[in-house]
């Protein structure tokens, strides 16, 4: 039925992407575990959320948890630029600036919200 795409390994790279060699993929690995240590201190925030506040908690409170969460994944993001600089890597600094541009613009308008009185 027509012609089939070539294989993810018919273009001689062994199913890499483009551009991707052995420091690449150690960089995605090093992301991927990034990642996956962040999600487990999200997982550990639950629960303690869920033991202090069993019925759930106001407005401000949810503000200043989400300020925590959203500031910590600033930091992360401000380290991985400085790491992508270190390592003359254009195309991860601009990435990650990306991203750390919309968290710093998250962060200011939860900054700017006054308390419900």
């Amino acid at each position: 039925m027509g012609q089939q795409s070539p294989g993810p390994q018919a273009d001689g790279r062994n199913g890499q992407g483009p551009g991707q060699d052995g420091s690449a993929a150690g960089k995605q690995a090093a992301a991927e575990a990034a990642a996956k240590a962040f999600g487990a201190v999200l997982e550990k925030e639950d629960q303690a959320l869920r033991k202090e506040f069993g019925q759930g908690f106001n407005p401000m409170q949810a503000q200043a948890r989400a300020l925590l969460w959203l500031m910590a994944l600033h930091d992360l993001h401000m380290g991985a630029v400085k790491q992508a600089v270190a390592e003359s890597n254009g195309e991860a600094v601009s990435g990650w600036a990306e991203d750390l541009g919309k968290l710093s613009a998250a962060i200011a308008i939860l900054e700017t919200i006054q308390p419900i009185s």
